[in-house]
């Protein structure tokens, strides 16, 4: 059964997760049936639509979490930023329970030159920080070497929390930008 909500208007007149249940529930049982309408709520130009698409990307990971890290593997390479953006922002919950998994689609993103694309990139470094402080920190000592600017401003961001409970190592690696 389709959603009432994208019959009506389409894929850009979804701006709820609520709407898109039953694609969830679709793409749990099989993600790559519904990874093509995903994507284009991905691309679109409505943020709600593509707040919604990585959202509902998140919840289909809780059950299918390697098969969303593969599709976000070939996302990350999208010439669209807000595909490449989605696969960063769908890794959130994974990335909190078990960050390695979604080393493929970091080491993707992680000299993406579009800000949108580097806010999520750092922000899925602040969800893996809460419970894995030690892989954030060695990850992005190990980004440093890179002297990649990009890499660079994902790092400051990524490790603003840590601020607080790690302060030396985190000011050992921002130094390290600026050497």
């Amino acid at each position: 059964m389709r959603n009432a909500a994208l019959d009506k208007g389409g894929l850009n007149m979804v701006t709820k997760v609520s709407e898109v249940k039953d694609m969830i529930k679709k793409g749990t049982a099989d993600p790559q049936a519904i990874f093509p309408e995903i994507k284009k709520m991905a691309e679109g130009e409505d943020w709600k639509v593509r707040e919604v698409a990585a959202t509902a990307l998140v919840e289909m990971s809780k059950k299918k979490p390697e098969e969303v890290v593969q599709e976000m593997t070939r996302w990350g390479n999208d010439s669209n930023t807000h595909v490449r953006r989605c696969a960063s922002e769908a890794l959130r919950g994974i990335a909190r329970k078990n960050p390695e998994k979604v080393l493929p689609v970091m080491e993707k993103l992680k000299r993406d030159s579009n800000l949108y694309v580097k806010k999520s990139v750092a922000n899925v470094l602040r969800n893996a920080s809460k419970k894995n402080p030690e892989f954030v920190l060695d990850l992005c000592e190990k980004w440093v070497a890179l002297k990649n600017p990009h890499t660079n401003w994902i790092i400051k961001d990524g490790l603003r929390k840590l601020k607080e409970s790690r302060p030396e190592e985190v000011n050992e690696i921002l130094n390290s930008i600026h050497k």
